[in-house]
């Protein structure tokens, strides 16, 4: 370490290493191994301030503490100590490196946090590598507060997952990774488990969407069909898809329910078809519907109504009176049937609800929802086109790391009586083709959703995307000299990632005959869980007693002196954070029969009650 005394602020440190240390005394002789070869090193002798070795018999130059010199092998040797005493007897002694590296950090302005100057190895300053040392100079002393070392590439480094910066071969300064005992290695994204979202063609005339309903159910929901030449509609060749809440939907057309009360990313969408309906005066009138995820029918009673209630915008005339006949209960959420026709005449033409509030003949398009909490739009766009956002990104800024991720969006349109479908206008994303594969093109949204686009000649496009349960992220480490990674078994199940909770014995509820017949961990609600189902005594609505953005941990008395911890939530991010409070139980204090579990701000609360 040296300071300029004539320039307060101003100090040089030279820090050496190397494969092979030592002292010799002038005159000794030694034999060292380093990477599997013999050196012969000897000091040829040392005065005051600077001091001479052979090695395996070729001189090095006279070098001064802090100096290297290079063998003709590229061998690397350095003096980091002279020690002379010049008295007769004294010590004549040389500290050297074999296989050294020596590196120089200057400052010549330490009194401000600027880089005034780059970092030296051996004897080559690294461009892009900046020294800024920080401290106190007197006069006399200097004393170092911090020292920092800035690396910045000069240029873009393409990292292969499972690769290393320092394999590229394009990186012609390999010491700007700073003593090179760290490097940066990717090792390609994390796989959190996905869902498919796809507009796929069904024939050359039709488009339909499939994604994943509520209840984890996938949906193959008919989008858009070409009627002629440029003439395009919602739904398939016979039956329309109804997206706005303020239009009609008759007998046997398709549309969407989403309880929009929930946080957009966290609400539960399904699709139904109406099947029809008795006239009101029948004995025991129902109305039916056909759930496309789950593939069952609906049935629901018909009640006469108590008022009538006139709304403008629907039906035919514009003006309708209606009634509140029917309500489908899905998810948690209530979607109240109306009648735009009269009720009298079997499968009369009704309105939904589609957004779960208490009002209709709202000009209201709630979208869907999907269970991973993707964002689909389904708009008008142009007369005889149509406009599909996916928004492949939670619009929750909860969910993701940092960029607010960029929606995906196409325009789908009917040219020659066929399907067509193109990139939206106001996409900002990026494709690229492969060489061999001009057929499809591919990008990544800043959430990690992979998209393919597929664009065979002559026949409708489609569009494929894997949408990650929760944000897929790179894996980028900052790894040390000797580190090496091992793969580990997935943690992931269904939509849950997996909070390890110490148990004696773990089992699919599949395994278990009989839940109440053990003392039993359930991790999961009734939707996902069957054991979780009975222990809750088989509930009509799986959702039932769950509230949005809160985890459970609730006690079950099963019989026989059994007991059942049901760990659950809302939502697979629900079931995590009440599994991270168990799995942690000695940092929380857990007592009663229920606990309610909240993330708030970025911190796990724990309110119990007692049942």
């Amino acid at each position: 370490a040296r300071r300029n005394g004539n320039k307060v602020g101003q100090v040089k440190l030279l820090l050496m290493g190397g494969a092979v240390r030592d002292s010799l005394l002038e005159g000794s002789t030694k034999t060292y191994t380093l990477d599997g070869q013999d050196f012969e090193v000897s000091v040829d002798y040392v005065d005051a301030d600077s001091a001479k070795l052979t090695v395996n018999g070729e001189g090095t130059r006279d070098m001064q503490d802090g100096d290297t010199d290079k063998l003709s092998d590229g061998t690397v040797v350095g003096i980091s100590e002279i020690l002379y005493q010049a008295y007769a007897g004294g010590v004549h002694q040389a500290t050297f490196f074999l296989g050294a590296q020596k590196l120089e950090l200057k400052d010549t302005n330490s009194n401000t946090s600027a880089y005034s100057n780059e970092l030296k190895v051996d004897d080559e300053t690294i461009d892009g590598a900046s020294v800024d040392i920080q401290g106190s100079d007197d006069g006399a002393t200097f004393k170092i507060d911090k020292i920092v070392i800035n690396m910045t590439a000069d240029d873009d480094y393409y990292v292969p997952a499972g690769g290393k910066l320092s394999e590229n071969s394009e990186l012609d300064e390999a010491d700007l990774l700073f003593t090179r005992g760290w490097d940066i290695e990717y090792r390609g994204l994390s796989d959190p488990g996905k869902e498919d979202i796809n507009i796929r063609a069904s024939g050359s005339d039709d488009y339909e969407l499939v994604f994943t309903d509520g209840k984890g159910n996938q949906v193959e929901l008919p989008l858009a069909n070409a009627v002629s030449d440029s003439v395009l509609r919602f739904g398939d060749t016979n039956d329309d898809l109804i997206v706005n809440e303020n239009n009609s939907i008759t007998k046997d057309d398709y549309f969407v329910v989403t309880d929009v009360s929930d946080s957009d990313g966290e609400r539960q969408s399904f699709a139904l078809r109406y099947r029809g309906a008795d006239k009101i005066t029948a004995d025991s009138p129902v109305i039916q519907f056909y759930d496309l995820g789950s593939r069952e029918t609906i049935e629901r009673t018909l009640s006469a109504p108590s008022s009538q209630t006139t709304y403008e915008g629907i039906g035919p005339d514009g003006l309708t009176i209606v009634s509140e006949l029917a309500q489908i209960k899905l998810g948690g959420g209530t979607f109240r049937v109306y009648n735009t026709s009269s009720s009298a005449s079997s499968d009369f033409s009704i309105t939904v609800s589609l957004d779960g509030d208490s009002t209709i003949g709202e000009n209201t398009n709630p979208g869907i929802n999907t269970k991973a909490g993707a964002s689909i739009l389904i708009q008008n766009a142009t007369a005889g086109s149509a406009n599909v956002t996916v928004q492949i990104d939670t619009p929750n800024s909860e969910d993701y790391d940092d960029l607010s991720p960029t929606a995906v969006n196409y325009t789908i349109t009917a040219a020659s009586g066929e399907v067509r479908l193109a990139k939206g206008q106001n996409s900002a994303l990026t494709y690229r083709v492969p060489d061999e594969d001009s057929d499809n093109s591919y990008t990544y949204t800043t959430y990690g959703a992979h998209v393919r686009l597929y664009s065979p000649t002559g026949s409708p496009q489609e569009v494929y995307i894997d949408y990650p349960l929760e944000q897929r992220l790179p894996q980028i480490f900052i790894t040390g000299q000797g580190v090496s990674f091992s793969e580990t078994a997935a943690s992931t199940t269904g939509a849950v990632t997996v909070q390890r909770i110490s148990v004696g014995a773990t089992k699919l509820a599949s395994e278990v005959s009989n839940i109440n017949g053990v003392s039993s961990i359930l991790v999961g609600g009734p939707c996902a869980n069957d054991a979780a189902r009975v222990v809750m005594g088989s509930p009509e609505d799986c959702t039932a007693g769950f509230t949005p953005g809160v985890g459970l941990v609730q006690m079950y008395n099963v019989g026989g002196g059994n007991v059942a911890m049901l760990v659950a939530g809302y939502s697979a991010g629900d079931t995590r954070n009440a599994a991270a409070v168990v799995a942690n139980y000695q940092d929380y204090g857990l007592t009663g029969s229920k606990m309610e579990v909240k993330k708030v701000n970025n911190q796990l609360t724990v309110a119990t009650s007692t049942q």
